[in-house]
């Protein structure tokens, strides 16, 4: 890799330890992707969930701010994996608990903000088309990539990490406009799309594409973002898409030939049968009734917030059920204000903000659960053991209030 004299003075250690260790890193990598150089990056959404990271994690990110690290770009990070209102309440585990509050206590000191959310561009972080950024999480890169027009790899959460603390990513992958045409066509062919069907096309999509780069065609001019996250989520959970091209929607598809004047590879049809087959095969079959329903994964923005209290009207939630929404801090802090907030949780709702069900532990026994979200719906069963079923953000309220 041809390195700049500064990144040269880093490597040597002359900006401390921290820096040294970030950018060895960083420079192995590089190598090994062949990148020919590095490139700076705008902002950085890290990891610092001790469900994912362990007591190794904590460890190496408690060594980094003890050599005196600092972030030198705005860094946020995805969910904690517990939800700091409500964890003594709720029972989970205290020693758990502690090796958190030590993970933010670390990322704290190395100057992240702890924003703890999957989606750092519902709280400021929104990085313009073409600017170079560095996030971990898999959905909030897919939104980045696609929706946004921004540059990023799907982010190690380690090397996140050495990004924040150097301002520095090797030049490779989706950095380069040559590796962000697509390869794959897919024609949307059904009318009256739900937000229940853009997961659902999400994760035809993640299985047809694997870690491919798609175009997709037939979405109607109305879709909203917030329906757009679901899609690249429920794609990046059932493969490997880091970014997908909205034919007439996405900044790429809009102002360039995503193709680049090829044909593509493999072109397939995605139909309303196979949007309704997709969703029954998404559900734990039987007849059996949710004990839990959980949505927000990704985060519910504050405009579903306001329409989950508008579907649940005056219901409340049965005796012996529970309703949890994931959302962000500043979502939860807008419901308060507008006292959406005190409505939910008069009905017996309990907004967990800043966490998310993924990487945390599944207290209170549930073992039947119901979602609107094609990522809970993907990764939910086989990390708790639990059976789901995905339905329509109405059908969950249904489901576990009266």
């Amino acid at each position: 890799m041809q390195l700049t004299d500064i990144e040269k003075k880093i490597l040597a250690g002359e900006e401390g330890e921290a820096k040294q260790i970030a950018m060895e890193i960083l420079t192995n990598i590089g190598e090994a992707m062949e990148a020919d150089s590095f490139l700076e990056v705008s902002s950085v959404q890290a990891m610092a969930h001790f469900g994912s990271l362990h007591i190794a994690g904590r460890d190496w990110l408690e060594k980094l701010a003890c050599m005196g690290g600092k972030c030198c770009v705005p860094t946020t990070q995805d969910p904690a994996s517990i939800p700091f209102k409500h964890w003594q309440e709720m029972g989970y585990d205290s020693e758990y608990a502690e090796n958190q509050y030590r993970l933010e206590a670390a990322i704290m000191k190395l100057g992240e903000m702890p924003k703890w959310s999957c989606t750092p561009y519902y709280q400021g972080s929104v990085p313009r088309a073409g600017q170079n950024i560095a996030w971990a999480e898999s959905s909030a890169v897919s939104f980045a990539n696609s929706v946004l027009g921004a540059r990023t790899n799907r982010t190690p959460a380690g090397l996140a990490v050495c990004a924040a603390l150097t301002g520095k990513m090797p030049r490779y992958g989706l950095y380069l406009p040559e590796n962000r045409k697509a390869t794959i066509k897919i024609n949307v062919e059904a009318a009256g799309l739900t937000s229940l069907d853009y997961n659902t096309i999400g994760i035809i999509t993640g299985k047809i594409a694997g870690a491919k780069i798609p175009a997709i065609y037939g979405l109607p001019q109305s879709t909203t973002n917030d329906q757009l996250k679901y899609l690249g989520a429920s794609a990046a959970s059932s493969g490997q898409v880091a970014l997908y091209h909205a034919d007439g929607i996405t900044p790429e598809a809009l102002f360039t030939d995503v193709f680049d004047g090829k044909a593509p590879e493999e072109e397939f049809v995605i139909t309303r049968k196979d949007l309704d087959d997709e969703a029954e095969r998404m559900s734990a079959p039987g007849e059996w009734q949710p004990q839990l329903a959980v949505v927000g994964c990704p985060h519910y923005s504050s405009e579903e917030v306001i329409r989950l209290a508008e579907i649940l009207g005056d219901r409340k939630v049965s005796e012996g059920k529970a309703f949890w929404v994931f959302t962000t801090a500043e979502t939860e802090s807008l419901a308060e204000r507008m006292g959406i907030k005190q409505k939910l949780e008069d009905a017996g709702v309990r907004i967990m903000a800043q966490t998310c069900l993924v990487i945390s532990p599944l207290v209170g026994g549930y073992k039947k659960l119901i979602t609107d979200s094609g990522k809970f719906a993907s990764y939910l069963p086989s990390e708790h053991n639990i059976d789901i079923r995905y339905a329509e953000t109405g059908k969950c309220v249904e489901a576990v209030t009266e």
